[in-house]
């Protein structure tokens, strides 16, 4: 894994920690996990971190109250839905956590480092074709030719 991802993502799992959720309950997705499993395009660096964790309706509602005083200027970043949807900036970091949902399958797949979950290269895909915007078509396109 590049030093970048690495370093953002061991930040990002740093402040899901003080939050008190646990490494089972935690699956890093995004760029990050493209950069784990090993198809990442060469010249790709995160700027951000995306994590989706399992949370009961109670933690979900403390996780928006912190998102809603939280001094961040990524609040809107193109999502068109962010019912279960939080961005948090912290330390300098950018965090995009999402809820859990069912209709995925939580992955299987751990790093070997943290033994957090990882998602998958199918996962990504499915929510990138999902969100459609211009940075996931690309994300889609450079994927692609990293694989082929």
């Amino acid at each position: 894994m590049r030093t970048e991802n690495k370093n953002i993502f061991q930040k990002g799992l740093k402040i899901l920690k003080r939050l008190y959720f646990k490494n089972e309950d935690i699956m890093v997705t995004g760029s990050v996990a493209l950069d784990i499993i090993g198809i990442l395009p060469p010249d790709r660096v995160s700027h951000d971190i995306d994590f989706i964790v399992k949370a009961d309706t109670q933690t979900w509602r403390c996780m928006k109250l912190i998102e809603a005083i939280n001094d961040n200027e990524y609040k809107d970043n193109g999502y068109p839905d962010r019912k279960n949807m939080v961005i948090l900036t912290v330390d300098g970091i950018t965090l995009n956590v999402w809820k859990y949902d069912s209709s995925f399958d939580w992955s299987s797949i751990k790093d070997e480092e943290t033994g957090v979950y990882v998602a998958t290269a199918n996962h990504i895909i499915r929510a990138k074709k999902n969100y459609g915007r211009v940075k996931d078509l690309t994300d889609l396109a450079d994927i692609c030719k990293n694989i082929l």
